[in-house]
């Protein structure tokens, strides 16, 4: 049975693709921060098939402890998902220092420390996947982001020179970039603005968590052997 590291799975998008993977057969390993009540009532439901661990994705050495506690436990880790992220949304003017640091710190370094702990064993291995939640804000310009742009769109280009980084050791990296997602990170959302949101949206309608969740658990499957370095948008056609 496979098994994969879901960073951030407690709730959102984390949680639905590690249920998606459950379902499919994966064993789940998953961390969380601050939801630590969310995240061990989704491992009691999942009758430990999902195993919740908190660690701050920006720690470099609980990264590497956590890579040594998920394996010490189902013995090898097969695919990572870096989906852990935060929004502090502000136009620059406005922005503070921390809410620069706090977005990039997360969203990238979090990403960078996570990967850094799981590439040596998955080069030991010869194989493994690593999916990275980036998001349309990181391809396109969104008023009020730039530092959660600027942190996706660095993610989006980490995914693409480590896929070439690691190919020849039977390692694939690639990044889904989701549009506007129903999940608690939008419930705050003004509804006069996430109207104006949804009506920029070809399909008119904000995605759903498991359709993001459907593209992970496919980039982390052999049906998507052949593919590395890419990036699936899933955002009602916002990017076409």
């Amino acid at each position: 049975m496979p098994t994969a590291l879901i960073t951030g799975g407690s709730r959102g998008i984390g949680r639905v693709t590690a249920m998606h993977l459950l379902i499919d057969g994966w064993s789940v390993a998953f961390t969380y921060s601050q939801s630590k009540d969310a995240a061990l009532a989704f491992e009691t439901e999942s009758k430990g098939m999902a195993v919740a661990y908190e660690a701050d994705v920006r720690d470099e050495m609980r990264a590497a402890d956590l890579v040594r506690e998920v394996t010490a436990r189902f013995g090898e880790i097969d695919a990572l998902v870096n989906n852990a992220g935060v929004r502090r949304d502000a136009l620059l003017y406005n922005m503070t220092a921390e809410q620069w640091d706090e977005v990039v710190d997360t969203n990238l370094r979090g990403a960078w420390s996570m990967t850094k702990a799981v590439l040596p064993l998955m080069m030991q291995q010869r194989r493994g996947a690593i999916v990275n939640v980036a998001s349309l804000s990181g391809m396109h310009g969104v008023v009020g982001q730039t530092n959660y742009s600027a942190a996706k769109g660095a993610l989006i280009a980490m995914t693409r020179s480590l896929a070439r980084e690691v190919a020849r050791s039977g390692i694939r990296v690639n990044c889904v970039a989701p549009g506007l997602v129903e999940t608690d990170m939008i419930s705050g959302l003004d509804p006069d603005v996430k109207r104006e949101m949804i009506r920029q949206i070809p399909m008119r309608r904000a995605i759903r968590a498991d359709e993001v969740a459907s593209a992970i658990a496919f980039l982390l499957s052999d049906a998507s052997s052949g593919m590395t370095g890419q990036v699936l948008a899933i955002d009602g056609g916002a990017s076409a």
